[in-house]
Parts: C-alpha cells; sequence; structure tokens
C-alpha cells in the first residue's frame, strides 16, 4: 500500500512541474501538498484514503483532477511513435477500447482516444484526428492488430515488432493497468465516455510530468 511517508521522495522537478500547471486553475490555493495529494492519487491511492492522509476534501481532488486533462497535449512531436490499445471496462458491463500513442524520442503519451470499437476506421482517427504530425513516422505496432494496416492508407511506414522499442508503449498501458487495478479494474456504473477519457487524459498528463522528473 502507498503511504504518505513513501511519496516524500518524489522528485522535487516532478512536484514542481505538477504545481506549476495547477497553478494556473482558479482558486488554486497554491502549496505543494496538493501536488502532492494529486501525485497520490495518480500513483494509487484512492479518493477517500487521500482525503484522510492529505486532509483534502475528495471533491477538491476529483476537481483539480479533471482541470489536469486541459493540459494533456505536450508541445511538439518528434514523428516516431509506438502505438497499443487496451480495453477499458465500466460497471454496467459497457466496454471502451483506449488508445496511446507514446512519442519514442521523447518518452512522452501524445495522444490518447476512447472508442467502443477497434477497427482501421479508429486507427485513422487516432491519428489524423489527433493531428499528429505523420511525415517520416515509423508506427511500431506491438500486437499486429489487423486494424492497423489502415495507416497504409495515410501513407505512414509502420512496422509490427514484438520486442525492444514496443516496450515503451506496453510501460504505458502496464502504469495505467496498474492504477486501474486500485479501481477494481473498471469505472463506476455512472461513467460516461467524457469522463473517462478526461480521466485518462489527466492520468497521462501527471504520466508525462513523471517522466520528466526521472
Amino acid at each position: 500500500m502507498i503511504s504518505k511517508t513513501k511519496l516524500r521522495p518524489l522528485p522535487a522537478l516532478v512536484l514542481s512541474s505538477v504545481f506549476s500547471v495547477l497553478n494556473n486553475f482558479p482558486r488554486f490555493p497554491g502549496s505543494e501538498s496538493n501536488a502532492r495529494t494529486l501525485s497520490a492519487y495518480y500513483l494509487g491511492l484512492s479518493l477517500r484514503r487521500v482525503e484522510d492522509l492529505f486532509h483534502v476534501p475528495k471533491n477538491t481532488v476529483q476537481y483539480y483532477w479533471r482541470k489536469l486533462a486541459n493540459y494533456f497535449s505536450p508541445p511538439s512531436c518528434s514523428g516516431h511513435y509506438a502505438v497499443d490499445e487496451t480495453k477499458i471496462r465500466v460497471v454496467n458491463g459497457l466496454l471502451y477500447w483506449l488508445w496511446v500513442v507514446r512519442d519514442l524520442n521523447t518518452g512522452k503519451v501524445i495522444a490518447v482516444r476512447l472508442s467502443k470499437t477497434r477497427s482501421g476506421l479508429d486507427v485513422i482517427l487516432l491519428f489524423k484526428g489527433k493531428r499528429i504530425r505523420l511525415e517520416k513516422t515509423i508506427n511500431i505496432l506491438p500486437d499486429g492488430g489487423p486494424w492497423y494496416n489502415k495507416l497504409s492508407t495515410l501513407g505512414v511506414k509502420h512496422e509490427h515488432v514484438t520486442f525492444g522499442k514496443k516496450n515503451l508503449v506496453e510501460q504505458v498501458v502496464r502504469s495505467l493497468k496498474l492504477r486501474l487495478a486500485n479501481m477494481d479494474k473498471h469505472f463506476p456504473p455512472n461513467a460516461s465516455k467524457g469522463s473517462i477519457i478526461r480521466w485518462g487524459k489527466a492520468f497521462f498528463t501527471l504520466f508525462n510530468l513523471f517522466q520528466q522528473g526521472e
């Protein structure tokens, strides 16, 4: 279990980055403890546990977590990416696919998309809809799913890789699954598609900041 003590050695650069993002929010009280609070939730503590440890109302944590989604987009893309998809479940039985694109040079997650299907059209919308730079792109496809063949219609060079660089995007998916494991691997029954993607963008905002601080 994550404890308050274990959160103390978090890299100062990470907390500073989280704090600088939060400081752009209206009514932000301006303290490092709030950055630690969100970091604790990101690392797996429940909202109730965060409230008990840091004495911050869970509604406040949820408010700033949702705001983090607005700061998801990184400033630039290198043109070399890894892509993967994973299942996202809701208590009421709904199943979504979460698509993740990670920049191979910067290590940052640069695009996420949630869909009810897993198809070639979803792949096209993932890249074209997010306006990812595709010139001279090499997409590493860890599972070789046939839906990725649609990339050829975009004139994109891509290849199926089963080791090495494919681990970069699998690390992202593993981090997400570990976090969801503390939520019983599903979202509550009242979770909408929009709220799930906002939660994911907030998670990857902090993921990118933690990469910066390593």
